[in-house]
């Protein structure tokens, strides 16, 4: 199971997600939603000859494609050797479903959400996500423990380049990526752990490399 805490400064507020999912193309997800409205307007799963109609595939090799790699990848499961054997897991992915990019390690040179940066994407409900392009990355270490955040953790990150103090921030130096309190100074910025057992990293707001790309809003855990 995964869960998912919305950062306030009142709080924090935990939803449990059951799936957390690999995002579809156009062609997979028009698959999708038209076995999901089948299923929820005559209470029982479309054969893969109705699909292929509906949808315009010629091809019933085609639409057996699709849906194996739907089930590959979570969305339904099927029996065998049955026609109408398609069944929804749960919860069933909607169309208020976001796919947000995980970022691997931030390469220098490359813009932050490059190809070469994307390691897999999560599916998350809009209504959990702020306006603006959100982001999540993976913590590597214990430096923020103490803020709730930990090794393993994927944050969820709006992306933008001005930060309040006291913001739990993505910072980039170089070609790292670190998650750290935001304090500017006049000249210099401060990036605070939430462990005694760190240093605080200090850096000049001119230096190359360095800027602030985007404010933590959420957290995303696997439990058990």
């Amino acid at each position: 199971m995964f869960s998912i805490t919305g950062q306030t400064q009142r709080g924090q507020k935990e939803v449990a997600l059951s799936h957390v999912k690999e995002s579809l193309t156009d062609s997979q997800r028009r698959v999708y939603e038209f076995v999901r409205e089948h299923i929820q307007s005559n209470s029982r799963p479309p054969t893969v000859r109705e699909i292929g109609e509906a949808l315009g595939i010629s091809s019933t090799n085609g639409v057996r494609d699709a849906l194996l790699i739907l089930e590959r990848k979570g969305y339904i499961r099927r029996e065998k050797n049955l026609s109408r054997a398609i069944e929804l897991t749960e919860p069933p992915i909607s169309l208020n479903t976001v796919a947000i990019p995980i970022l691997g390690r931030v390469a220098a040179g490359l813009p932050l959400l490059a190809v070469e940066n994307v390691d897999g994407h999560v599916a998350i409900d809009r209504s959990f996500l702020p306006r603006g392009e959100v982001f999540s990355l993976r913590v590597a270490g214990d430096s923020m423990k103490d803020e709730g955040i930990k090794d393993g953790d994927l944050v969820l990150v709006k992306r933008q380049d001005v930060a309040n103090r006291g913001d739990i921030v993505v910072a980039v130096i170089g070609d790292e990526a670190t998650v750290k309190k935001f304090y500017p100074d006049r000249n210099r910025v401060r990036l605070e752990p939430a462990n005694d057992a760190f240093q605080t990293i200090v850096v000049d707001r001119n230096a190359p490399g360095f800027f602030i790309a985007g404010v933590v809003v959420g957290l995303l855990r696997r439990i058990g």
